[in-house]
């Protein structure tokens, strides 16, 4: 197939493979459609559970007027091109980045402190210490969670114009990103996004395919009278990779022998074609979200100077709000090949050649929410006062592929409040305390709080205090895991964790620093002999972050900096530093019709006892005995814009021109050989 063309044919499988999601979510948004009509609205939102939302200060965030307040359609037609987004917890408008220095970096959704297993979208895990947080019962398997859609992470859009954005990425080994949106608004008060996104990519070792494919659907209405609000998403995640078990040595990364990465041995043998992996996980999820809020307030007139236009404002002062919540998330692991020296952690095994190896394991969530809320104040300095409960159910189910499958129901109650305010305008403070607490079912006990405050000055920066407090659940996966040929229980106790952090934005100097220190007991964790504990004594993390931009001329250089400490004997192995530095030249060309940046960076952590990876559970596990020392990570880019066109071409893992062995992410797991990426991303509005 000619080249041109496989871009246009991964374009076409992925909404064929959508088509039956998306007719099921364009279903309840035209039966909103029949009820009211819609747009965002500027009024606080009033989920729970949120904390204060905060912009990237280095990048191109310009504030733009707010234009969803027109309410004749030609008024709103006379607009220029206008487009912000919000997110489900919280009320502070963004806009989409149009920058060029950082360009390179944006391209699929991976942050500079995540490694995985050396390719594009397999299982990743940050080395910048944190722990899932999140109250009440859950599946457990979080090693795709870096590429997912979440509720919390999908943009609510208002927008003036018909907006789509397209992006793709090509490299070697049929590495290829597509991802594109849409949105528009059906009419000022009533807003439509779709965004799908596929990544695939073969890797540079054998048998280390992986691919993700992600969607969702989102929409956003408000009544005229500005009453009555509805937030509705859909969400698709889907990930398979295949498993090698990782290379034989490290040492054969410098053999001239195994110059072709592909010939390295690997621990898991092929099946019966060479090129494919007989061992893989795969993840997929689904999400319904619908959120409806019907408020009662205080009605206002605003008339222009001369009274010949006349401006509609409304100002809630109570609210009833219902949350559905609707989720299923699948985990499948498959071993068509079984060797049972890859099985000894549980015990002796044999195979006979036609045995395969599964397991099956799902959570399917129902999740109900009520709250009666309150505001306080004027318009734009309104403070959001929530109290509300829950109702949940959760099926796990567990499938053999011997017996009937195993099915556990669990229900649960629990209640949560909210106080909130958002900065709505610069020289506002902005401030949160947050609480869930389950009361009664399995996850009795589990709590989160949340306190927290800023406040931006738009000459000086911002600063930003705040604290947590976490119980949560062992997950499912540690508690009972279930194959075709063996199963493991245990019983832990909970996690409880304790955060304080601060965060300075100083504006002129163009710094930023962060601050966290987590106290944590009861840490559960996956051993080198692939066993579930857990850690009964409390230990601490403490983590500071740094970020400074220096300009000079045509000329920045950007620098970030982690540094992060345990103390005691914890279970856990972290890169004391991490480092990462850009020098960029932007470049004069074609009479400054063409924006341009040359640029290298350079990516360093110090030595340290990475966490291992086992297929099995398709988990991270802590090891002691291999040292991770890498020599720093070379990659140069060029990245240029025309008009609403921003492209680059970037070599990665230069570094290998100098040293021949590949930076070892994993311990088994290289990253890539030295390789060139070309990506663009094309904006069209009408």
């Amino acid at each position: 197939m000619p080249l041109v063309l496989k871009p246009c044919l991964h374009v076409f499988l992925m909404l064929r493979r959508l088509l039956t999601h998306i007719l099921f979510c364009l279903l309840p948004v035209c039966l909103l459609a029949l009820n009211a009509r819609a747009q965002l609205g500027n009024r606080p939102n009033t989920q729970g559970n949120s904390n204060l939302d905060q912009r990237d200060p280095f990048a191109d965030n310009k504030d733009q007027s707010d234009t969803t307040q027109k309410k004749k359609p030609s008024d709103w037609d006379e607009e220029p091109a206008v487009i912000s987004y919000k997110y489900l917890k919280s009320e502070v408008p963004h806009f989409y980045d149009s920058s060029l220095l950082f360009f390179h970096r944006n391209q699929y959704r991976q942050p500079a402190w995540y490694t995985s297993l050396g390719n594009l979208g397999s299982p990743a895990r940050e080395t910048i210490f944190n722990l899932n947080n999140t109250p009440g019962l859950r599946l457990g398997y979080d090693t795709w969670n870096v590429y997912k859609y979440t509720i919390d992470s999908i943009h609510f859009i208002n927008t003036t114009r018909p907006y789509t954005s397209f992006s793709f990425m090509l490299g070697p080994k049929q590495m290829q990103w597509v991802d594109m949106m849409h949105t528009q608004n059906i009419n000022p008060r009533w807003n439509f996004t779709f965004r799908i996104a596929n990544n695939v990519s073969d890797g540079y070792f054998k048998m280390q395919k992986s691919n993700g494919l992600n969607a969702y659907v989102s929409s956003n209405y408000k009544s005229e009278d500005e009453r009555l609000e509805t937030k509705f998403a859909f969400i698709y995640n889907n990930f398979k990779n295949d498993e090698n078990g990782g290379i034989l040595a490290d040492s054969l990364l410098s053999n001239p022998n195994f110059s072709n990465r592909a010939s390295i041995p690997v621990n898991i043998q092929p099946g019966l074609r060479a090129s494919t992996s007989p061992v893989h996980n795969r993840q997929s999820e689904l999400q319904f979200f619908v959120q409806n809020n019907y408020a009662w307030g205080q009605k206002d007139s605003l008339y222009n100077e001369d009274s010949t236009n006349v401006q509609y404002r409304f100002t809630p002062r109570f609210s009833i709000k219902h949350v559905l919540d609707i989720r299923r998330v699948l985990h499948k692991y498959q071993d068509a090949l079984p060797d049972p020296a890859y099985y000894s952690f549980y015990d002796s095994m044999s195979f006979a050649g036609n045995d395969t190896v599964r397991s099956y394991q799902m959570n399917t969530v129902i999740d109900n929410r009520f709250s009666l809320n309150t505001f306080l104040g004027k318009d734009s300095q309104l403070v959001h006062i929530e109290a509300g409960i829950g109702f949940r159910y959760d099926r796990f189910s567990t499938k053999d592929f011997v017996h009937e499958r195993l099915m556990d129901d669990y229900g649960s109650s629990y209640v949560f409040g909210q106080l909130r305010k958002d900065a709505l305008k610069d020289n506002q403070w902005s401030y949160l305390a947050d609480l869930v607490f389950f009361y009664f079912g399995p996850a009795a006990g589990n709590l989160k709080m949340d306190g927290q405050f800023s406040k931006s000055f738009p000459k000086l920066g911002q600063f930003t205090l705040g604290a947590s407090q976490s119980i949560v659940a062992p997950t499912y996966q540690q508690g009972i895991f279930k194959s075709n040929v063996f199963e493991i229980n245990n019983s832990f106790s909970n996690t409880t964790n304790t955060q304080l952090y601060a965060n300075l934005w100083i504006k002129a100097l163009k710094i930023n620093m962060g601050f966290k220190n987590q106290l944590i007991g009861n840490y559960i964790y996956l051993d080198e002999s692939l066993k579930f504990q857990q850690y009964s004594t409390v230990f601490s993390v403490l983590q500071f972050t740094g970020r400074k931009l220096f300009t000079f001329g045509a000329f920045s250089l950007d620098n970030e900096v982690v540094w992060q400490q345990k103390a005691g004997n914890a279970p856990i192995n972290l890169p004391a530093f991490l480092l990462r530095h850009q020098l960029a030249y932007k470049a004069p060309m074609f009479k400054d019709r063409l924006d341009a940046y040359l640029g290298v960076e350079v990516r360093y952590h110090t030595p340290y006892k990475a966490d291992g990876y086992n297929a099995v559970f398709n988990q991270y596990y802590y090891q002691d005995n291999i040292t991770l020392d890498n020599v720093p990570a070379l990659s140069a880019f060029f990245n240029f814009k025309v008009k609403r066109l921003r492209a680059f071409v970037i070599g990665d893992q230069l570094q290998q021109m100098l040293w021949v062995k590949n930076v070892i992410n994993t311990p088994g797991y290289p990253a890539a050989n030295a390789h060139i990426r070309f990506g663009f991303n094309w904006i069209m509005m009408n």
